[in-house]
């Protein structure tokens, strides 16, 4: 199996798997990062302290953390399709719960859940991408999904700049960009779900 999937050509496949595991880092990037615009207009609504607003800031990225090292092992133990599905399910109910969020700790635990499946997310993608690589292509190709979070940190403050922009109130636009993390999270949870456990032929 080892042998088959480092001779196999690339092929549609390969290109498929690509776009599944970028969407994962883009998403990741955007909610990761689009939360610097979010809590300056959340603070300003809200009269969060500075303590309440560094917790907003970085609750996603204390929740990443613990997301790596669970779902890492956890993969290991069920089967990577299963967590991959599982961590993008997570990520759409952390981004729709934290759009939705009523009040500061609302919007910190929505936070924190959305890290898991972020953190979950990160080394499921990369492996899964890895694994299902050739020889001959493995390192453009996982370096193609990998830039796909570059891609995620540029959306994410091109679309803070429309919402402001537009006139648009600052407590329906911070709302709005914490929830759209939700629209390429649900898209990858159908798309994993297709992926096969193993594959043995690409077809070119």
């Amino acid at each position: 199996m080892v042998d088959l999937l480092n001779e196999a050509p690339s092929s549609k496949f390969h290109r498929r798997t690509v776009v599944i595991s970028g969407v994962g880092f883009f998403t990741d990037a955007y909610d990761l990062f689009v939360i610097g615009t979010a809590a300056a207009l959340v603070t300003t609504q809200w009269h969060l302290s500075a303590l309440q607003t560094s917790w907003v800031t970085g609750a996603a990225v204390l929740g990443a953390f613990v997301g790596a090292f669970t779902f890492g092992r956890v993969a290991d133990l069920i089967g990577r399709k299963a967590v991959y599905v599982a961590v993008a399910v997570i990520m759409v109910f952390g981004a729709v719960a934290s759009a939705l969020a009523t009040d500061f700790t609302v919007l910190l635990i929505s936070r924190l859940v959305l890290g898991l499946g972020i953190g979950g997310d990160y080394p499921v993608s990369a492996v899964f991408m890895s694994e299902y690589s050739n020889r001959q292509d493995r390192g453009r190709l996982v370096g193609l999904v990998f830039s796909m979070q570059a891609l995620g940190l540029v959306v994410g403050p091109l679309i803070a700049l429309l919402l402001l922009s537009s006139g648009m109130g600052n407590g329906l636009t911070w709302r709005i960009l914490l929830g759209l993390g939700a629209v390429p999270a649900a898209a990858v949870v159908y798309l994993r779900s297709k992926c096969p456990s193993r594959r043995v032929t690409w077809p070119r």
